[in-house]
């Protein structure tokens, strides 16, 4: 497909102007930043629901990513009145980006805004979040390891009623998440993820590590629960990573989980995927976990 220097994208009553479609920004691919905008126009649908009202850190790449980026958490003076903005913050106020909306997907984009990242609570209780995330960060070229970390996972969150999604990260992990009611603190939820990540690590101590220096993991896989914590980002559902290729942190199902690859999910093919699969991560909000009871569970399996 041939871009236009300039292109506008209308939203009802919003139009937002794109210009540089034409312009590659992932090099490898030949992908363009008019085929990042529509990527983002075409999954608003599915990724907004876990966009919306979440504070947004946006990783730029105005030039491309080979040109390199930055992170950007302050809501910009010259946005359009119809980006939404929240102010937060107790020592230093930061009045934060959140898009709600495809048009401020597609305004993000046009502004080099490649990749997002949402925190685990949103605006209106930002101290009370709504997902868990464990992190499966392995030492490198070990995918089997984070595959295999997958299933053990999953098998405690089930014991402790909380349901379990997992994503891609796009990069060489995997993100299980747990939908919550949000009656828990972070601090609450983070002593959770505490007791559950000695549990596994007891578990399968061979094969497992909270240990944060890469030196002390003696090859196994880091279960990192660092994202619990307030104001910390995770990257969100169907957002871009700036790698070659352009792969996605896509929601996958569990019955994928053995055949899938870390980065195998890419932007030329998230739209296929959904037509034939749909949405992973449609029914993410029908069941949600408790924090309290999930404590209690684990007082009933565990010493920790």
């Amino acid at each position: 497909m041939v871009y236009l220097y300039r292109v506008n994208y209308v939203f009802g009553d919003i139009t937002v102007a794109c210009t540089n479609t034409d312009r590659i920004v992932f090099p490898e691919s030949g992908i363009t930043k008019g085929d990042v905008i529509e990527y983002y126009r075409d999954v608003a649908e599915v990724m907004l629901p876990e966009l919306r009202r979440r504070p947004l850190t946006i990783e730029r790449f105005t030039k491309g990513i080979d040109k390199g980026g930055f992170f950007q958490k302050h809501a910009q003076k010259h946005y359009p009145a119809w980006i939404a903005r929240e102010e937060l913050g107790t020592k230093k106020r930061v009045v934060y980006p959140i898009c709600d909306s495809a048009a401020a997907l597609v305004y993000f984009a046009n502004q080099g805004g490649f990749v997002l990242h949402v925190w685990t609570s949103r605006r209106e209780a930002p101290e009370y979040p709504d997902e868990l995330v464990f992190d499966l960060d392995p030492p490198e070229g070990r995918f089997d390891l984070v595959q295999q970390t997958a299933r053990v996972v999953q098998e405690l969150f089930d014991q402790l009623a909380l349901p379990a999604f997992v994503k891609t990260t796009g990069s060489k992990g995997l993100h299980v998440v747990a939908p919550l009611d949000g009656r828990a603190t972070f601090d609450e939820v983070a002593r959770l993820c505490d007791r559950m990540s000695r549990r596994l690590c007891a578990r399968h101590p061979e094969m497992l590590t909270t240990e944060f220096y890469k030196k002390d993991r003696k090859n196994r896989l880091y279960l990192d629960t660092m994202r619990n914590s307030l104001g910390a980002t995770i990257v969100a559902p169907y957002s871009l990573r700036a790698r070659a290729g352009a792969p996605v942190s896509a929601p996958i199902g569990w019955d994928e989980i053995e055949t899938i690859t870390p980065d195998g999910i890419k932007l030329p093919n998230v739209r296929l995927r959904l037509d034939r699969r749909g949405d992973p991560w449609k029914t993410l909000r029908v069941k949600l976990g408790s924090v309290a009871a999930a404590h209690r569970a684990l007082t009933g399996l565990t010493e920790f």
